[in-house]
């Protein structure tokens, strides 16, 4: 969020469900909102979601096949545990998105949604598809093995805050439930600490070119959508400013 951006109300919702007895109209604005939400805000994602931990699951599955004995206990977790965790990280966001409610409130700015669908799209799909591209620095085995750890530490935290965030998970800035408990007593933001630290970690074992650029711009998208995100908070739940003063932003005891 830029400095001196006026403070704006969050942006109502429009009703989950309509009145008893008064469906929406064909065409109607509540008809096409429902229709908007449907689409995007469940089976787009749910099915994005979905295919990337489908290819996740067959990376591990590979890996597990061309395993070679010699691999240490470390190796093993890069090649197969990484993957496995990433595939239930995937895959949990999957389900989620095609069950979660409507809003109470949204952020549907454009700031909001570039910065959005950047911080998400960019991490998951160089980290599929892309690859690293050239290396910047040559890789030592210590240096990978430090990245698998972290990478593993990484993606068990982000499966436990989506343990507690459950169907309020959303990609651009949206209210439903206020989640406080478990990993968002340490942090507001547990679930971007988690994935900047698996950024972290898969840049470790492949600082490349295209892997260090996305990792700049993973890291600041996400600082935008955790200021946009408390922004639309603080005006959905009163609680949230006391909450907010107790807690760090991003990293523990630091900011």
């Amino acid at each position: 969020m830029a400095v001196g951006t006026p403070r704006r109300a969050p942006v109502p919702v429009a009703a989950a469900s309509p009145l008893p007895g008064k469906a929406p109209r064909r065409f109607s604005p509540e008809y096409w909102a429902g229709l908007r939400f449907l689409v995007f805000g469940r089976a787009v994602p749910g099915v994005l979601f979905g295919l990337m931990g489908w290819i996740q699951l067959t990376k591990a599955i590979t890996n597990l096949q061309h395993l070679e004995v010699s691999h240490n206990a470390v190796d093993l977790g890069g090649r197969v545990l990484t993957p496995l965790l990433y595939t239930a990280f995937c895959a949990i966001p999957s389900l989620l998105y095609l069950t979660r409610p409507r809003p109470s409130a949204r952020d549907g700015r454009l700031v909001a949604r570039a910065a959005a669908f950047t911080g998400t799209l960019m991490q998951l799909l160089v980290g599929t598809f892309l690859g690293a591209g050239p290396l910047v620095v040559a890789v030592s085995p210590e240096m990978g093995d430090a990245g698998a750890v972290v990478a593993i530490v990484a993606f068990s935290g982000a499966i436990w805050s989506l343990g507690y965030l459950r169907r309020s998970l959303s990609i651009i800035p949206e209210a439903r439930r206020l989640a406080t408990g478990g990993p968002y007593r340490i942090v507001r933001h547990p679930l971007y600490l988690f994935e900047i630290m698996a950024a972290l970690g898969a840049l470790a074992t492949g600082p490349g070119v295209i892997s260090i650029t996305s990792f700049v711009v993973f890291v600041l998208m996400q600082m935008v959508r955790a200021r946009l995100e408390e922004r639309l908070l603080t005006g959905a739940f009163p609680e949230y400013a006391a909450y907010a003063r107790r807690t760090r932003r991003l990293i523990p005891f630091v900011w």
